[in-house]
C-alpha cells in the first residue's frame, strides 16, 4: 500500500521568493544581453525576458498545441506481466499528474524545468513547477532568490525532478527574437495608421476672410482627432502613396515573424494558420511534420517518467517495481471504405458499426437503404468464330485451348470463380458481367481478358493524371491575401506558365505510366493459363501500379510543387531573407545522406541549390528555411559550403544524379525527369502520335458540330490593335482555369494585321479565341509542329517547357483551333485559325489531314461525353 502522507520535510518552493518579471519595451539587443549573461551562468534577465514575450498569443498557443499532444494521449503504467496497476491508474487520472506532464515537456522551450510533488494526505498528488530562473544547473541547487549563486541541492531528493543541460536555453532563444520584431513592427504599423490611415479633411477658406480660417481651425479641433489641413480655396493639396501605402509590407512582416515562430516550436505552420484554401493533402503533410514533433515528445516524457518519476513514487511506496510508463500507440482511425475492405477478412460485429455512426437499427418489417447491384452482360458467343475453324458451328465440340486469342478467351471464361469482387459470371456458359459498382481496375482487367484494352486506356490515363494533379493544385493553389493566410503572395503570368509546364509534365509523366501498365496487364494475361491466374496477377498489377507506387507519385509531386511554390515565394523576398537553411524533419525515417545536409546553410542564389534544393528523392519531406542576415555568420556560410561540396563529391550523389535527382524543379518547371519516366521520351512521342479522337471515345468532327449550340459565330469587326492593347493591359486573355496568357506582339501582328497577307483574315475570329480558351470543347496536349526532329534540334526549350496545349470549340458551321505554348516569356498564345482552312488541301499526306492531325496526342479535357 502507498504511503500517501508527507513527513515533516518543509517544502522547497515555500522557501523561495517569487518575484514577478522584469516588463518592459524589449529589443533585440536586450535579447542578446540576456543571452550573454546566461551563458555566464546569470539567467535571470534572459527568463523574465521569455516569460514576457509568452504574451504573444501566437507563440503561447503553439508550446501548449505540443503540451496537449502529450496531455490527451493515453498513458498507462503496467506491471512486469503486462496488466494495468489500478492504484497507479488512480494517480495518471489526477490533475497534479497531468500537471506533472505539461512540466516535464517544458523542457524543451525553456531548456530546463523543474518541480516538486507533494503526497497530501486524503490521498492524490499535487505538483509545484518550479520557475526556470531559480534552477542552477551548473552547482546543482534551486535558488532561493532568482539573483542568488547558490541556494538549496535538488540531487537526491525524493520529492524534486529537475532536468535540463547547462547552456540549454530551449526553444524560445530561437523564437524569440521574431517575438521582439513582430511587437516593434505592429508599433510601427499603429503608428502608420494613425497618421495614414484615417482619411484627412480639407477646409478652403476665402483668402481676404481670416476670421473664416479661425472658425475653420477651431471647428476641426472640436470635431474629434482626424487629420485635417486649412487651406485657402485657390489652392490645390496632392496626398501621394508610397509603394507602401497600403500597409501591406507591415503585414507582410508580421506574418514572416508568425511563421518563423511556428516553425521553431512545431516544424511547420498550417495546422496552427489557415493556409493556401482547398490545400487538404498539404495540410496533410504539415500534420505529419507536427505529428513527428508529438512522437518525439511522447518519448521524452515518457523516458523521464521512468527514469526519475518512478523511482520518487517507489519511495512513496506506490507499487510500480517492474513497471513501466507507456503511451500506446492510438489505433488508426478508419474510413467507410477501409471497413467496407476489412468486412472481407475480418468479423466486424453491425453493433460497432450502428453505435460508431450513430445508425439506428432497423427494426422488423422496416425497408432497409441498400444499394442494388446491376450486372451488365459481356456479350460474346459461346462458340466463337476463329480464322483457325470458320467453319464451327453449334454442334461442334468446345474449341482447343492453343487455337487463337477469342479460344483462350473462353477458356479464361469457362474455368472462372463464379464471382470475384464486382466481376460475376455463370459456371455453365461463358456471359461475363460487371456490377453497376465496379472499378475501374475492375473494368481494366476485363478489358485486357477481353482484347479491348491492348495498348491504351482513356480510363486509366485520367484515374492516374488526375490523381498527381491534385498535388500540383495544392501546392499552387491561389490563395487570398489577406492576414489568415501568411504564405500568400500573388502570382502573375510567368507564374501561371511555370505552373501550366508542371501539370503538362505530370500529363506526360501519366501517359508513360498507362502505356507500361497495360501493356504489363497483357503479358500477363498472354502469359496465364486461366482466368483466374491472370486475375490473380493482374490485380497484384494495378495494386503496384495504382496504390503503391501511385502514392509515392504523389508524395513526391506534392513536396516538389510545395516547395518550388516556396522557392519563388522566398525568391521575391530575398532582400528579408539572403539566406537558406536545408531542414530534415528530423525523425527516425530520414535518409542517412539526407542528415548529412541537416542545418546546411547557403546563399539563397548560391548555385549549389541548383543541384540540392529539395525533394531529393522519392518521398523526400525535406525543406528550407529562410534566415534573415543577423542569423547567419560567415562561419556558417562556409560550413555550409563544405557540406555541400563534400556531399557531391559522394557516391550517392553520384546515384541521385543517375535516377533523376539533384536537379532543382523549381527551376525548370517539372517533377520528374526523362529518366524517371516509365518509357523513354522518344517511344512516348511515338506513342502520343497514333493516338486519336476515336482511341478516347469520341465523336466525328461532323458530329461534334451538329452537337454544337446554333449560336451564331462571333466574329470581330473592330481594329486588331485596339484588342491587343486591351488583352495585354486592362482585360488580359485567360483559358478555362483562369490563367493569365501573354500575347507576343510579333506573332500577334503576323496573324492579324497586314503584316502577313496571308494571314489577315484571322483577325475576325479575336472573339472566337477568347471564347475558345474561356470554354473549350477539347484540349490536346501535343508535340511541338515538325515532330521528334525539330524538338531533338531544340534541347534546350524542350528541357524546361515542352509541347503545345491545342484548344478546340466546335460551332456549326466551323471548327476552331488556338494553340498556347507555357515558355520563359509566359504562358503564351502561339496561333490561332478555322480548321477547315486546309480541309481540302489534296496535298497533305492521310496522317496529316485535319481531321486526324488536329485531334491527337493526350486528350487533357473534354466536355462531350463519349458515344
Amino acid at each position: 500500500m502507498a504511503k500517501k502522507n508527507n513527513n515533516s520535510r518543509q517544502p522547497v518552493l515555500h522557501q523561495l521568493v517569487v518575484k514577478a518579471p522584469q516588463r518592459r519595451t524589449s529589443d533585440v539587443g536586450e535579447w542578446r544581453t540576456a543571452l550573454r549573461a546566461a551563458d555566464t551562468g546569470r539567467v535571470k534577465m534572459l527568463y523574465d525576458l521569455f516569460d514576457d514575450l509568452l504574451i504573444d498569443g501566437v507563440l503561447s498557443d503553439a508550446m501548449q498545441k505540443r503540451i496537449d499532444a502529450v496531455c490527451n494521449s493515453e498513458l498507462t503504467f503496467t506491471d512486469a506481466d503486462g496488466a494495468e496497476v489500478e492504484e497507479l491508474t488512480a494517480l495518471i487520472d489526477t490533475i497534479g499528474f497531468e500537471e506533472m506532464l505539461g512540466e516535464i515537456l517544458k523542457q524543451r522551450f525553456y531548456g530546463r524545468s523543474g518541480f516538486e510533488m507533494e503526497f497530501p494526505i486524503e490521498g492524490g498528488l499535487h505538483v509545484h513547477p518550479i520557475p526556470a530562473k531559480h534552477i542552477n544547473l551548473a552547482s546543482r541547487c534551486i535558488l532561493i532568490n532568482d539573483s542568488d549563486e547558490k541556494g538549496i541541492p535538488y540531487e537526491g531528493d525524493p520529492f524534486l525532478c529537475v532536468l535540463g543541460k547547462e547552456r540549454d536555453f530551449g526553444l524560445l532563444l530561437k523564437a524569440a527574437p521574431y517575438v521582439i520584431y513582430k511587437r516593434g513592427g505592429f508599433g510601427d504599423w499603429a503608428q502608420w495608421m494613425e497618421l495614414f490611415g484615417m482619411p484627412q479633411r480639407v477646409g478652403k477658406y476665402n483668402t481676404y476672410d481670416p476670421d473664416s480660417r479661425r472658425l475653420l481651425e477651431e471647428a476641426f479641433e472640436k470635431a474629434g482627432s482626424a487629420p485635417w489641413v486649412v487651406i485657402p480655396k485657390d489652392s490645390e493639396v496632392e496626398t501621394r502613396e508610397t509603394s507602401s501605402g497600403s500597409g501591406s509590407s507591415y503585414n507582410e512582416f508580421r506574418q514572416a515573424c508568425n511563421e518563423e515562430m511556428l516553425i521553431t516550436i512545431l516544424g511547420q505552420t498550417m495546422t496552427t494558420v489557415q493556409g493556401q484554401q482547398g490545400a487538404r493533402s498539404l495540410g496533410e503533410v504539415h500534420k505529419e511534420v507536427e505529428e513527428s514533433k508529438n512522437r518525439s515528445d511522447l518519448r521524452y516524457v515518457q523516458r523521464v517518467l521512468n527514469t526519475y518519476v518512478r523511482p520518487m513514487l517507489a519511495a512513496r511506496g506506490y507499487p510500480v517495481e517492474g513497471g513501466t510508463f507507456t503511451f500506446p500507440k492510438a489505433a488508426e482511425p478508419l474510413s467507410v471504405s477501409e471497413i467496407v475492405q476489412l468486412s472481407d477478412i475480418l468479423e466486424i460485429p453491425a453493433s460497432y458499426l450502428h453505435e460508431k455512426y450513430a445508425i439506428p437499427t432497423a427494426e422488423e418489417g422496416e425497408v432497409i437503404a441498400r444499394r442494388q447491384a446491376t450486372t451488365m452482360p459481356y456479350e460474346y458467343s459461346e462458340y466463337p468464330e476463329t480464322s483457325d475453324n470458320p467453319e464451327l458451328s453449334e454442334t461442334s465440340e468446345k474449341p482447343k485451348p492453343s487455337k487463337g486469342f477469342l479460344l483462350r478467351l473462353w477458356d479464361f471464361f469457362a474455368n472462372a470463380p463464379r464471382q470475384r469482387g464486382a466481376i460475376q459470371m455463370a459456371t455453365s456458359g461463358s456471359a461475363l458481367t460487371l456490377s453497376e459498382g465496379a472499378t475501374m481496375e475492375e473494368r481494366l482487367i476485363v478489358g485486357v481478358a477481353k482484347g479491348e484494352i491492348k495498348k491504351w486506356s482513356p480510363e486509366l490515363f485520367e484515374h492516374i493524371s488526375q490523381g498527381l494533379l491534385k498535388a500540383v493544385r495544392t501546392g499552387f493553389e491561389r490563395p487570398l491575401n489577406n492576414a489568415d493566410q501568411p504564405l500568400s503572395f500573388e502570382y502573375g503570368a510567368k507564374d501561371d506558365a511555370f505552373i501550366t509546364a508542371m501539370e503538362m509534365n505530370l500529363f506526360r509523366f501519366s501517359a508513360g505510366k498507362t502505356l507500361a501498365e497495360v501493356q504489363a496487364l497483357n503479358e500477363a494475361f498472354r502469359a496465364s493459363k486461366s482466368y483466374e491466374e491472370f486475375e490473380g496477377k493482374a490485380e497484384k498489377i494495378v495494386d503496384t501500379f495504382n496504390k503503391r507506387w501511385q502514392q509515392t507519385e504523389y508524395n513526391t509531386a506534392l513536396v516538389a510543387t510545395e516547395q518550388a511554390s516556396k522557392f519563388h515565394r522566398l525568391r521575391s523576398k530575398a532582400n528579408l531573407y539572403p539566406y537558406w537553411e536545408y531542414r530534415t524533419v528530423g525523425d527516425d525515417r530520414v535518409r542517412p545522406e539526407h542528415t548529412l545536409l541537416d542545418g546546411m546553410t547557403l546563399k539563397q542564389n548560391d548555385k549549389r541549390w541548383e543541384k540540392l534544393y529539395p525533394p531529393n528523392n522519392w518521398n523526400c519531406r525535406c525543406y528550407v528555411v529562410p534566415k534573415m542576415k543577423f542569423e547567419v555568420t560567415f562561419e556558417q556560410l562556409a560550413q555550409g559550403e563544405a557540406v555541400a561540396d563534400e556531399y557531391m563529391r559522394s557516391d550517392e550523389y553520384s546515384k541521385q544524379v543517375k535516377n533523376g535527382w539533384a536537379v532543382n524543379r523549381a527551376e525548370r518547371a517539372t517533377i520528374y525527369e526523362a529518366n524517371q519516366q516509365y518509357v523513354k521520351e522518344v517511344t512516348l512521342d511515338k506513342a502520343m502520335e497514333k493516338l486519336h479522337a476515336q482511341d478516347y471515345g469520341l465523336k466525328p468532327y461532323e458530329e461534334m458540330k451538329k452537337d454544337a449550340a446554333p449560336n451564331p459565330i462571333p466574329l470581330f469587326d473592330g481594329d486588331p490593335k485596339d484588342w491587343y492593347e486591351q488583352k495585354t493591359t486592362s482585360n488580359p486573355l485567360r483559358d478555362y482555369k483562369g490563367r493569365q496568357i501573354t500575347i507576343n506582339h510579333k506573332t500577334f501582328m503576323e496573324h492579324a494585321t497586314n503584316d502577313r497577307k496571308s494571314r489577315e483574315y484571322r483577325a475576325q475570329y479575336l472573339l472566337m479565341v477568347e471564347e475558345t480558351l474561356r470554354n473549350p470543347d477539347e484540349v490536346w496536349l501535343q508535340r511541338m509542329d515538325g515532330g521528334i526532329e525539330r524538338k531533338q534540334q531544340n534541347k534546350k526549350e524542350s528541357k524546361l517547357y515542352f509541347d503545345n496545349l491545342r484548344f478546340i470549340k466546335f460551332y456549326n458551321d466551323m471548327v476552331m483551333s488556338v494553340v498556347c505554348k507555357p515558355s520563359a516569356e509566359g504562358y503564351t498564345l502561339i496561333s490561332w485559325y478555322p480548321i477547315q482552312e486546309n480541309i481540302h488541301n489534296p496535298n497533305l499526306p492521310a496522317d496529316q489531314h485535319p481531321k486526324i492531325r488536329y485531334r491527337r496526342g493526350l486528350l487533357v479535357k473534354s466536355s462531350r461525353e463519349a458515344p
